[in-house]
């Protein structure tokens, strides 16, 4: 990157899981474009709920020769039970790299190159209402709903279980689409992690 990238907080602490997360996100988008010329970055909580657990958004601006992208990672309109500011900046850089490497390769006239599977464990699962979440090898969680599980497959899924999924861009939030059980968890008691049974926990 020719400058230093300008990162600014407002109603958030900067952790060090925030920190290396935005350090990876930075390098990052150096391999997707390397001719970046300028990135802003804002880490913030709209409406502070210390008492419920906090929201974030995350706004990136990356200057390129010749264009000006802008990132807005809102928080998701469904709260979820506990959402990390680190999975927030993870998420905006990851939507901020696609858009980097779709320019890159419109420049340079190849055509789109699909995402390679990724894997993580199912987390937390709502059979009622039809999503969950995926948590993820290195640091984070992302949302996914029974219709990004093909082949009607959502009901074999448990907390716990691996799955193979790709990441899509949604309203300018990543979620997980394209979600395959690698094998099937059997034998197990419910898990706390599973919402929407009598008596459990609901999102």
């Amino acid at each position: 990157m020719q400058i230093e990238p300008e990162i600014a907080y407002r109603n958030v602490e900067p952790t060090p899981a925030v920190e290396r997360q935005i350090l990876w996100g930075l390098r990052g988008l150096e391999r997707a474009y390397p001719r970046i010329t300028g990135c802003r970055i804002m880490v913030e909580i709209p409406h502070p709920r210390h008492h419920r657990g906090n929201l974030y958004r995350v706004r990136i601006d990356v200057t390129v020769p010749g264009h000006e992208m802008v990132v807005s990672r809102d928080p998701p309109a469904r709260r979820r039970k506990r959402e990390e500011a680190a999975t927030a900046v993870r998420e905006a850089f990851a939507v901020m790299r696609q858009k980097l490497r779709e320019l890159r390769e419109r420049e340079a006239g190849h055509p789109r190159v699909p995402e390679a599977p990724l894997r993580g464990r199912i987390s937390t699962l709502n059979e009622a209402e039809g999503y969950g979440f995926i948590r993820l090898p290195e640091d984070g969680e992302i949302y996914f709903h029974r219709t990004g599980v093909p082949s009607d497959r959502f009901d074999e899924l448990e907390v716990g279980a691996e799955v193979r999924f790709v990441e899509e861009e949604v309203d300018g939030t990543l979620r997980a689409v394209s979600v395959v059980p690698l094998r099937r968890q059997s034998g197990h008691p419910p898990s706390a992690g599973r919402l929407g049974d009598e008596g459990g926990a609901r999102a």
